[in-house]
């Protein structure tokens, strides 16, 4: 067991959520309103607890119009950094993660900074709720495997993301299951720590999708190594394509277009090539956004946008020795990548999908292009 053990959480006993911290008042009610409106924008369920607290009837509506909000004496909606606010909001419900937002004061540094006080943070603001009804088969030999093979790597992302399935609930599934330890501490890094870092990142840095949210020391690292040659340096097009010289780089982009996600260890490997290849660090990150948006499944995701920002540095430490284009930010290599991860099982993947992306996009070859963009 670590020093900070997610298996505590299993002794603690919080009460129903009182939403504090949770719930944010952007605008007053309207009084001659007769019901509270939850406009759904993500995670449906702690937000319509909180639209039902009020005691009056509730409408939900994923596109609310003029007659509802008319109607409404309230209207609730999910907070969400990456999503502006409604102009008819009146309460922000965030339901985004096992700790509200709030409950840290500033943006953290780091996974380590994050981690620390979060482990303080969890007696205090634990809450209690059913499980969540899904499949864990993924997670025995998680600890071990998840880096490796994409049969160990839950898939559920999407879901959470949409706000089909609730973070706390899955912590509660973990947590229930009868895996061995290893792999619930694995598998809560990456659902509490790692994505609610993110979240952090999001909702305290207004310049969380570009460079500028870059600590300083890797702004100055790459700006120390812009006249570097970069050799071989590909166009936008030829890296949507997976036309590079890279076939390991190129398995990952295709996964991306086929399947709307890169298995976790192959996707840092696919940001840092793209810095290896583009022009300046900014073309690099515009790339990575772009391809994002046009076809990963969370493409709005905070993970999304830590994701990015962590192959510049963000998040991680100077590393030696220090390389032409990186600096001293962390590089990594496609051969070690190929012996790490099992490749077959990802184009095995991505061979299962192709076919129904070329249905939906009416492909006439395997190798057409360019894709459409994802609906």
């Amino acid at each position: 067991m670590t020093a900070h053990s997610f298996l505590l959480l299993r002794g603690f006993r919080g009460t129903s959520d009182p939403f504090a911290l949770r719930v944010t008042q952007v605008a007053e009610g309207n009084l001659r309103g007769d019901r509270v409106l939850y406009h759904v924008r993500l995670a449906r369920r702690p937000a319509l607890r909180f639209a039902e607290s009020f005691g009056l009837p509730v409408d939900v509506s994923e596109s609310p119009d003029e007659e509802q909000l008319r109607r409404a004496k309230f209207v609730v909606t999910d907070e969400f950094p990456t999503l502006p606010t409604p102009p008819h909001a009146t309460h922000l419900v965030d339901s985004n993660g096992v700790l509200p937002m709030r409950a840290f004061a500033k943006e953290q540094y780091s996974a380590k900074f994050f981690r620390d006080r979060a482990f303080k943070l969890f007696e205090q603001l634990w809450v209690d709720c059913e499980p969540a009804e899904v499949s864990l088969d993924f997670l025995n030999g998680y600890a071990e495997m998840h880096n490796k093979s994409p049969r160990y790597v839950s898939g559920l992302s999407p879901a959470i993301h949409r706000g089909e399935i609730g973070t706390r609930e899955l912590v509660e599934a973990v947590l229930r299951s009868d895996a061995d330890d290893e792999d619930v501490e694995a598998f809560l890094e990456q659902l509490i720590i790692r994505r609610e870092l993110s979240f952090n990142l999001c909702f305290y840095n207004p310049r969380h999708a570009s460079l500028d949210a870059l600590p300083d020391w890797a702004k100055k690292t790459l700006d120390a190594h812009r006249g570097d040659r970069r050799k071989p340096a590909y166009l936008f097009e030829e890296l949507e394509a997976a036309a590079t010289h890279d076939e390991v780089w190129n398995l990952s982009q295709r996964q991306l277009v086929a399947c709307g996600t890169i298995h976790g260890y192959l996707r840092m490997l696919w940001g840092k090539k793209i810095i290896e290849w583009s022009e300046t660090p900014e073309a690099a990150h515009a790339a990575m956004v772009k391809l994002h948006e046009k076809y990963a499944h969370d493409a709005l995701d905070p993970n999304t946008h830590a994701g990015i920002l962590w192959c510049f540095g963000k998040h991680d430490r100077p590393w030696a020795p220090e390389r032409p284009i990186f600096g001293t930010i962390r590089w990594m290599s496609s051969a070690q990548t190929a012996k790490k991860v099992r490749l077959g099982e990802i184009e095995a993947l991505v061979a299962r999908a192709q076919p129904a992306v070329e249905r939906a996009h009416g492909a006439e070859s395997q190798d057409a292009f360019p894709w459409p963009a994802r609906p």
